[in-house]
């Protein structure tokens, strides 16, 4: 008998949103193992880096440090560019919109308009 992962990143997403979760969408992001911490004012993002560490540790998870990023002004982040109050459309999505290849059917159109769809907020009106 096989032993699969297949709902590992899902079980793993609830799990880190439940950890994190007091504070979720209110100073901290979460993607998997992609965790963003975002500010007002520099006191606040020490204070916010500081609880997000403090439980981890509590929940026992390790991280590897060298692999964080302290300060940075500008990411990607699950398809999109953040800066400092500023979030715009990954480049690489809008080349995909428009090297889409032609629409042969239904089903491929609203795959298209489905994807344009989500992005329409960055549109000027």
């Amino acid at each position: 008998m096989q032993f699969r992962f297949t709902n590992a990143p899902v079980i793993f997403q609830w799990w880190i949103n439940s950890v994190l979760g007091e504070h979720l969408d209110e100073f901290v992001m979460v993607y998997l193992n992609i965790i963003i911490i975002y500010l007002n004012s520099e006191e606040e993002y020490k204070k916010y880096i500081e609880w997000v560490l403090q439980r981890l540790y509590n929940k026992e998870i390790l991280i590897a440090i060298k692999k964080c990023k302290f300060h940075i002004i500008k990411t990607d982040f699950v398809g999109f560019i953040i800066k400092l109050k500023y979030i715009s459309i990954d480049l690489k999505k809008i080349k995909a919109i428009v090297n889409w290849q032609d629409l042969e059917n239904v089903i491929g159109l609203r795959l298209f308009l489905g994807f344009c769809n989500y992005y329409r907020r960055f549109i000027i009106k």
